[in-house]
């Protein structure tokens, strides 16, 4: 009976090992090699003939689980704190602010991009100790913005809008210092990440007449608009010399290049764009001083005739710019009021109003109004304008005040000093001075 029972402890062949374990003979073969399967052989025996103990098999079986089971056991090990990193890092990124540009905010010399909530998402280190307020900017973005006292419009100077038609905001920023004292300013164009993609450098070094003006600019303002109807923006960027003249109105293209720019004799103090004779294309508005004649000014330009100068003589002519070829350029009159306070008249603010007026008014109240053929229909005077009017006259001891009357005589007094240039001189008749593009001319 022990004879048997030890027998049948015995595995006496490759096929009731494989049976006893469950597998393919094989599988023991390789379990043998490869995981030390405890198989014993007759080495006496040709064929040399394997057994295996029960026992045994049993023993190593045990082993290799529990190695499994360390094995595991390592593996958790590995992959619990590797599953937690996963999740707390899947968290931060639903938790964390989105990336698209949204509002800003100024913080000493840097500027913060915000996202829709508030949070800041980057920000621009501008190197100024000087850099203007918080408060300043916010009269300055996005839009233009009017300013009640003195008559004056804020033009953009930060800007947060897609620019390229990637369906991604870019931010436009021009850093300025407080005071708006000179120095070598510039526009730059940063991606919605923060990076910095372009910058413009505005002006450049320009004779007038027998002087060299630096190359010293200051950005007065910008804006954004698809000026050639082939889906992607321009950028048209206002910058003042250093001096009282020139300005540069530069249009760049969405990469920050400049295509073309025109330059007049004075500043720009606003402009926007309007499409006169629904045409699919909009004509741009400038308004400002010409400094040759002491005058407010107003421009009008097509996209593709932007290129040259102000009508000028003389001194306020540059030897290194063509004419312009403005579709039109008017004077205004300049009051005595004018030139008490300011030495000269200054236009600074343009609407379009009820799509057919175009009005514009000067610095001292006084507002003039143009039917879409730009002839003069009506002059109106601001409160502000009876104001200066009668303190200036109370100084100089005529005690007639601002009425009806003096209203009648100086409108009568005013409307034919209005001055239109025909691309070869001055006149009084409202005629489209423009008469064929610099640019086609090039290509004929």
């Amino acid at each position: 009976m022990g004879v048997q029972e030890d027998r049948k402890k015995i595995l006496t062949s490759w096929k009731e090992i494989a049976d006893y374990l469950d597998c393919g003979v094989r599988t023991c073969q390789r379990w043998e090699k490869e995981f030390k399967l405890p198989i014993h052989r007759f080495i006496d025996s040709s064929k040399s003939r394997v057994f295996a103990y029960k026992h045994e098999i049993d023993e190593w079986m045990s082993r290799e689980n529990l190695s499994e089971k360390k094995s595991r056991r390592k593996y958790l090990y590995f992959l619990v704190p590797l599953v937690t990193l996963i999740f707390i890092y899947i968290m931060s990124l639903s938790l964390s602010p989105p990336s698209e540009p949204h509002d800003f905010r100024i913080d000493g010399s840097d500027l913060v991009i915000l996202n829709k909530k508030g949070q800041e998402i980057w920000r621009y280190e501008t190197g100024m100790r000087d850099l203007e307020s918080e408060e300043f900017y916010r009269s300055h973005f996005q839009v233009r913005r009017c300013s009640e006292i003195p008559l004056r419009i804020n033009l953009p100077l930060i800007m947060i809008r897609d620019i390229n038609s990637d369906k991604k905001r870019e931010v436009l920023f021009a850093p300025i210092s407080v005071g708006f004292d000179f120095r070598e300013y510039e526009l730059l164009c940063f991606s919605s990440r923060g990076k910095k993609r372009w910058s413009f450098d505005p002006g450049r070094e320009m004779v007038f007449g027998e002087k060299t003006y630096s190359s010293e600019y200051r950005i007065s303002g910008f804006t954004v608009s698809d000026l050639f109807n082939d889906g992607l923006p321009e950028v048209i960027v206002v910058s003042d010399n250093i001096s009282l003249f020139p300005t540069q109105v530069a249009v760049l293209d969405h990469r920050g290049q400049l295509i073309r720019d025109y330059w007049n004799s004075g500043r720009i103090e606003d402009f926007c764009f309007y499409d006169l004779n629904k045409d699919g294309n909009k004509e741009i508005f400038l308004v400002g001083c010409n400094n040759e004649y002491n005058r407010g000014c107003l421009t009008v330009l097509k996209p593709d005739f932007i290129s040259g100068s102000s009508p000028q003589t003389g001194y306020y002519r540059s030897p290194e710019l063509e004419q312009g070829v403005e579709e039109h350029y008017i004077l205004l009159p300049l009051t005595s009021v004018g030139e008490k306070i300011y030495g000269r008249g200054v236009i600074d603010r343009l609407k379009v109003i009820d799509d057919q007026i175009i009005s514009i008014s000067s610095r001292i109240g006084i507002f003039y109004e143009f039917d879409f053929g730009f002839v003069l229909r009506e002059i109106r005077f601001a409160d502000v304008f009876k104001d200066l009017y009668n303190e200036i006259h109370q100084k100089d001891g005529d005690q007639n005040k601002f009425s009806p009357k003096v209203m009648a005589d100086l409108k009568t007094r005013l409307l034919p000093k209005v001055l239109y240039y025909s691309g070869k001189e001055w006149g009084h008749s409202p005629l489209m001075a423009r008469n064929q593009s610099p640019h086609k001319k090039q290509q004929n």
